[in-house]
């Protein structure tokens, strides 16, 4: 069967069985997620050219294209990846032209590594942590929780934490001297943003609570990037360490196709 394109190739995966095979073309797929969960289909697991992805009959997997296509897949279906060189007009490769792994085996390794995590610590645990409102559940939004890079978007700093039952007190300090004090972050607020934008050769700043001090490492989004390619804007979280960030933005991507 010959390749054909994403739209075609959705219209065809839901209209025909489980027992039969269509085109998917896009040269290689990560899985970003598979509800219900599907031992055979991991999130982080890649598919390549040749490769055949059987998906259950009830179970929705939702991949990530090599292009920047995401696609939800409902099954039954079986499909077999095929090659497609991108056109001009495709969605910007994030990775192209840059030393070290790919975008999209950086993803891979990202959503493995968070899955092994997860099965280690306990599914319950894990589905009770979920279950409680967050502000980490921003892709956009820092955590004060621990130091780490922290990737913006724009200058503007949002940041998150997880316990939201009471208000808080706390200090941003930018830069040499300048500082944000006596800021109070109100209960039941999972977010908090500073009031202006930082500057643009800032590198990092620190916030103060009463019971830590973290140093958060500035990661700006380049100007050029586009934001509707979600491989792009994944593969720099992923490249500069804002992994908890880049988590956050996998589920969001899922959320909103389902």
């Amino acid at each position: 069967m010959r390749p054909i394109s994403h739209i075609a190739f959705l219209t065809l995966a839901l209209a025909v069985g489980g027992t039969a095979q269509c085109a998917v073309a896009g040269s290689q797929y990560v899985v970003l997620s598979t509800e219900p969960v599907v031992d055979e289909l991991p999130p982080g697991k890649v598919f390549a050219p040749s490769d055949v992805i059987n998906v259950p009959a009830g179970t929705v997997v939702t991949l990530l294209g090599e292009d920047g296509s995401v696609n939800p897949i409902s099954g039954p279906a079986a499909l077999v990846v095929t090659e497609d060189a991108l056109t001009s007009d495709s969605p910007q490769r994030a990775g192209d032209g840059q030393a070290g792994p790919s975008s999209l085996a950086l993803i891979a390794s990202l959503l493995t590594n968070e899955r092994r995590r997860t099965e280690s610590i306990g599914s319950a645990r894990t589905t009770a942590d979920q279950s409680k409102p967050s502000g980490l559940d921003d892709p956009w939004a820092i955590s004060i929780e621990e130091s780490a890079p922290g990737c913006i978007r724009n200058g503007e700093v949002v940041l998150a934490r997880r316990g939201i039952g009471e208000s808080a007190v706390f200090s941003v300090r930018i830069g040499s001297g300048q500082s944000f004090n006596g800021l109070v972050w109100s209960a039941g607020k999972p977010t908090f943003s500073l009031p202006h934008p930082i500057p643009a050769d800032l590198k990092s700043f620190i916030v103060e609570t009463s019971k830590t001090s973290v140093l958060i490492e500035i990661k700006a989004l380049p100007e050029n990037a586009v934001l509707e390619n979600p491989l792009e804007v994944l593969g720099w979280m992923v490249r500069s360490g804002c992994k908890r960030q880049a988590l956050a933005f996998v589920r969001r991507l899922v959320t909103k196709q389902h």
